[in-house]
């Protein structure tokens, strides 16, 4: 146990340098941002065979990890990560992934809601493969479900803090350097039924990398809420292979309601996994949920044969617990 403690502690100063050098310094841009105004606009983008299995030199990681953030004013700020700081983070990581302890390390508890759900008083009116064995969520206001929500543009998050939400970046920007406007959440919808009511934004957050490249290999982001919701958020960490569920806000069921399915899951990548469950439009940005119901893995692009995801590693974990950090 002192041995683990150490390598800990170790690994802790390595990642507090990274922190403490340009992972958190987000700049002021001088240029506005532009928007695509509306409700159920998003653009999903379709799997690539070729960029689920590409590789990168550290300058050109540090480069994609960079991060750019946009406030629901216009405002833009910048992040970009050198690889020096790059480096330190890998260290950190290598030596946490040798003893075995990324998964129990790089983890956040769930946190349960504090506010009731509203009465319910209205009646609430993909990619399928093979058959559609997709399942309605009847119970909404109830954890896990409680904190998966439907963003307006038409997409789904998960709250892994009480005020974030996190999605796909193509959920928040098209990948060609226009962010999407509609980014306000209700958390545990049911057709018509919000039990929380919606809830507005006020920052988004995703990496250069998709941003202005389109890059799927970096297809993750942060909406910032000005309020909590319910008080409540997922637990959330990095991925291990085994059984996972993807739930979310398919476009092609009634509109509003959440749908989800179970089954095997297996990383093809160090970026990406992916899975035979039954996704569909709307349904992108839905947590890859263990069978704890702990957010392992981002949905994000899906295929007649796959549907596949980002996946949650531990330089992720840490690049989101710096943007959380850094867009309070």
């Amino acid at each position: 146990m002192k041995r683990n403690l150490v390598f800990i502690a170790l690994a802790g100063l390595f990642i507090n340098n990274a922190h403490a050098n340009d992972l958190n310094n987000f700049v002021k841009m001088n240029e506005e941002a532009t928007f695509i105004e509306g409700d159920n606009v998003v653009h999903v983008p379709e799997a690539d065979e070729y960029s689920l299995q590409q590789e990168y030199s550290l300058a050109e990681r540090a480069a994609a990890m960079g991060a750019i953030a946009v406030s629901a004013d216009g405002t833009q700020f910048k992040a970009e990560i050198s690889e020096e700081t790059l480096a330190l983070l890998d260290q950190a990581v290598k030596i946490m992934q040798e003893q075995g302890l990324d998964s129990s390390v790089f983890s956040t508890e769930p946190h349960e809601a504090t506010v009731p759900a509203l009465p319910n008083d209205v009646i609430s009116p993909l990619k399928v493969i093979g058959a559609d064995n997709r399942v309605k969520v009847t119970n909404t206001t109830s954890a896990p479900h409680l904190y998966n929500g439907r963003i307006a543009v038409g997409c789904t998050g998960t709250l892994i803090t009480k005020t974030h939400v996190l999605t796909a970046g193509h959920c928040v920007s098209n990948g060609s350097g226009t962010w999407y406007k509609s980014l306000d959440f209700t958390a545990g919808q049911n057709g018509s039924y919000k039990p929380w009511g919606t809830t507005t934004w006020k920052n988004a957050v995703t990496t250069t990398a998709w941003h202005n490249k389109g890059d799927t290999n970096y297809d993750y982001a942060i909406i910032v809420l000005n309020s909590a919701p319910h008080g409540g958020h997922s637990g959330w960490g990095t991925y291990s292979a085994g059984t996972h569920s993807v739930t979310g806000y398919p476009g092609d069921k009634p509109t509003g309601t959440m749908w989800t399915d179970s089954g095997s899951t297996s990383a093809i990548s160090s970026y990406r996994v992916c899975y035979t469950l039954d996704t569909a439009g709307g349904q992108s940005g839905s947590g890859i949920k263990d069978s704890n119901n702990y957010v392992r893995g981002i949905h994000t692009t899906g295929s007649t044969t796959r549907n596949c995801g980002t996946r949650l590693t531990s330089t992720v974990y840490n690049t989101l617990k710096s943007w959380i950090a850094n867009n309070p």
